[in-house]
């Protein structure tokens, strides 16, 4: 564990993960496997391009300088964390009985009484959700901390459980963010991680294809047949002989960047006010808990943050999709700018000493990695994971404080 090097680091700076991210889904949109995406312009093609080159030098002058780093925990403990995990299922159980019953069976019974982005309670949704999954990151960083045998194990069934949840709840966005998160510890703590690397590619590939069937699962009876009229898959694709099941995974990966281009393309866009400045600051830079309470019922009138869909099926836009709606392409680098300031802000936010260091750094990863689909920076889904440890840092500085202060 002491053997962590800057190279190993490398996988979880955040900055370049910005731009690695984004230069693959850059890649992968190139394939052309959708007659429904737009070419991308020259204008998004290379603001694609020139950030993710500006990401990856600013990461590797930050691992230059030390800016991250990674700390074994010593001796981590794991009752805390079933008790927590105790508590977060009771809540998750209250949902379920309000509910009466939970999507996952829903869709695999086909009587969907309840579609999985309606399923909750107001904030303690957002608390189960976030709570569960810094719950995983942190089990995760447990389990990769200690040598014992014994307590690898649990952590590992601590980690485990934290996934059931989300598979009850189909929430195949959560799933995938905790399997970032373990990705980046692994990866990070691998005496051998380009090894590790190519097998989690072998991996991967298996879980799109899971994706991909998890997708036919929840459309029911011909759902590739179904997804393939609204996917509107290219002769490219299909002359490829690949699985059809990996057509849902290229759609739901490169349909953010067509639906962005599609906005830039089409919005009605000509020039900027000071309303347009505030919309933007309050739509895309702040989180929705907040900004829902700003606007009040203009979020309902105000169409600027919706993006311009390609297709109605596919929702979401990218962090950049509605901020052309605003400022044109000030929105964009703007939103850019302030996505490295937050990156910078919350890698610096808490002591590298402190046990909440490494996860924090690992819940920006995900959130980075992320906003290839969507405003991740504003979604309540991710970034109460964020607040969760530092919150939980003031915490531990303020009992070490009274501990102190006990013994004077």
């Amino acid at each position: 564990m002491n053997n962590v090097t800057k190279y190993h680091l490398y996988f979880a700076n955040p900055f370049i993960l910005n731009g690695v991210t984004w230069l693959f889904v850059w890649l992968l949109y190139n394939l052309g496997w959708s007659r429904l995406f737009p070419p991308l312009s020259e204008e998004l093609t290379f603001f694609v391009i020139f950030t993710s080159i500006i990401s990856i030098c600013i990461g590797v002058a930050t691992l230059k300088r030390h800016t991250i780093s990674f700390r074994p925990l010593k001796n981590p403990k794991h009752k805390p964390l079933v008790i927590w995990l105790v508590i977060f299922y009771l809540l998750f159980l209250i949902e379920a009985a309000v509910a009466g019953t939970v999507p996952l069976i829903g869709y695999a019974t086909g009587n969907v009484t309840i579609e999985y982005s309606e399923f909750g309670l107001p904030i303690i949704h957002v608390i189960i959700v976030n709570g569960i999954s810094a719950l995983c990151i942190y089990a995760t960083y447990c389990l990769k901390s200690t040598s014992v045998k014994k307590d690898k194990f649990k952590f590992l069934v601590i980690c485990v459980f934290t996934f059931v949840p989300f598979f009850l709840m189909f929430n195949r966005g959560g799933i995938i963010a905790n399997i970032i998160g373990i990705l980046i510890l692994s990866l990070v703590t691998s005496k051998r991680p380009v090894r590790l690397l190519l097998k989690c590619m072998i991996s991967l590939i298996v879980l799109l294809f899971l994706f991909g069937l998890a997708g036919n699962i929840r459309f029911g009876k011909s759902g590739m047949e179904k997804f393939a009229q609204v996917a509107k898959p290219s002769d490219t694709f299909t002359e490829t002989h690949i699985p059809p099941e990996f057509l849902w995974s290229y759609i739901y990966i490169a349909s953010p960047l067509a639906n962005t281009q599609n906005t830039i393309t089409n919005s009605n866009w000509s020039q900027s006010d000071s309303e347009d400045a505030q919309n933007f600051v309050i739509y895309e830079c702040t989180p929705e808990i907040i900004s829902k309470r700003i606007a009040g019922e203009q979020e309902e009138t105000n169409f600027a943050n919706r993006a311009i869909l390609i297709s109605s099926s596919f929702t979401v836009a990218s962090i950049y999709g509605r901020a052309y709606n605003y400022l044109g392409w000030t929105g964009l680098w703007l939103l850019f700018i302030f996505l490295l300031i937050f990156i910078t802000i919350n890698i610096k936010i808490i002591k590298k000493s402190s046990n909440y260091y490494f996860p924090m750094i690992v819940s920006v990863d995900i959130i980075v990695v992320l906003n290839i689909f969507d405003n991740m920076l504003t979604f309540m889904g991710l970034v109460p994971q964020v607040f969760i440890f530092f919150l939980l840092y003031l915490f531990s500085r303020l009992r070490k404080q009274n501990i102190r202060n006990f013994s004077n």
